[in-house]
């Protein structure tokens, strides 16, 4: 899987839904997503097509993590606000189906730490970091975007 790099568009530079092309210093045209849009596909994900939708509430805030999580299983929804009361571990999410993205929001002031293959979780639930290191959901903000693949019974931090 390439590199994805996330980040903020100058306001006014594209609508909610584009996906705008862009040359990097090396020469490499690249592309560029607006939050908008990944909200747009998490929802596509999770819910129906062309019906109601099987999930009510697409924004949740599951409990506070009060100590580190294996397994974890934050509830139903795509975009998730997460609090802890200290600096926390999740070693895996409960695996979705092929192609399901969640996006991790802190919303807390303690980090937490998505673990890198951990062992402490089922290895169907088990999260791969493309630097093969821990990946760091900074307090008042940090954000991971996960996308599961059954092929490699996985999530995916892109």
């Amino acid at each position: 899987m390439p590199d994805v790099k996330i980040s903020q568009l100058p306001a006014g530079t594209a609508n909610a839904s584009a996906v705008v092309p862009a040359t990097n210093a090396a020469g490499t045209t690249t592309e560029k997503i607006t939050l908008a849009s990944i909200r747009d596909l998490a929802h596509a994900s999770r819910h129906q097509t062309g019906g109601a939708d099987a999930i009510p509430n697409v924004v949740t805030s599951p409990s506070q993590i009060t100590a580190s999580q294996n397994n974890y299983n934050p509830g139903e929804g795509d975009i998730f606000r997460l609090d802890s009361n200290a600096a926390r571990d999740i070693t895996g999410l409960v695996a979705r189906s092929n192609g399901d993205a969640i996006l991790l929001v802190n919303v807390g002031s303690h980090n937490i730490t998505l673990k890198h293959e951990s062992a402490s979780s089922d290895a169907a639930n088990r999260m791969t970091v493309p630097w093969a290191g821990d990946y760091v959901l900074a307090g008042a903000g940090g954000a991971a975007l996960l996308v599961y693949f059954t092929a490699s019974n996985r999530w995916r931090v892109i």
